[in-house]
């Protein structure tokens, strides 16, 4: 977890299962100025550091280029009588190369009565929220076959049936992992009720890779 706004305090994840978006024409002029400023990609930056130092590779360097950078906003931006956004959640995505294997990062940034936080996610298009995506790497890791000592990255997310519509609807997703020297898709099934999210893997959907 990050701040990128001075003296602000960090806060829980925003949403379980994230469903989009705000049209561009409805964003504020705020919005713009804090995705453009030094301490807002700063913290950025730290989280996709952050995640390549988790994976059995511990890459030193990321190689980004922020200005390519692009929002995606889920729901609605909340401004107060100064124009300074107090509520509002958007996922930041950057195409990046780390260690010579290109990455599609993503930071859950949310604003909760006007403090912020930044949050790593797993690259790629995955609907899930950070804490759900921790909770699911060892039903990735049974998917794709791993021991129990083999630590499990989750290097690329992909959404095979497009965002789920509603954060109440079950959704699939396609998780390539990298286990005891092998790298796999998993396929991933999310199955929310009122209280929690189910997740389910089958080993016979796995693809290994070659």
């Amino acid at each position: 977890m990050r701040r990128f706004l001075s003296g602000l305090t960090l806060f829980g994840v925003a949403c379980v299962c994230c469903v989009p978006i705000v049209a561009q024409q409805d964003r504020p002029r705020a919005f713009d100025a804090i995705r453009s400023s030094d301490s807002y990609r700063q913290a950025v930056l730290a989280v996709y550091q952050d995640y390549e130092s988790s994976l059995s590779t511990h890459c030193a360097k990321i190689e980004i280029n922020m200005n390519t950078s692009q929002p995606k906003v889920y729901g609605s931006i909340e401004t107060d009588a100064n124009g300074n956004i107090v509520n509002a959640h958007w996922k930041e995505i950057t195409e990046g190369v780390a260690c010579g294997e290109k990455r599609l990062y993503v930071a859950s940034v949310t604003i909760q009565n006007g403090k912020s936080s930044v949050y790593g996610l797993f690259p790629g298009q995955s609907a899930a929220a950070a804490a759900l995506q921790h909770d699911a790497v060892q039903y990735a890791g049974a998917g794709a076959g791993a021991a129990g000592t083999c630590q499990v990255d989750v290097l690329e997310t992909s959404l095979p049936n497009e965002e789920p519509s509603s954060p109440k609807i079950p959704w699939d997703e396609k998780w390539t992992v990298r286990a005891c020297g092998k790298r796999s898709v998993v396929t991933m099934h999310f199955v929310p009720d009122a209280t929690s999210t189910t997740i389910n893997v089958n080993p016979k959907e796995t693809v290994v890779l070659p």
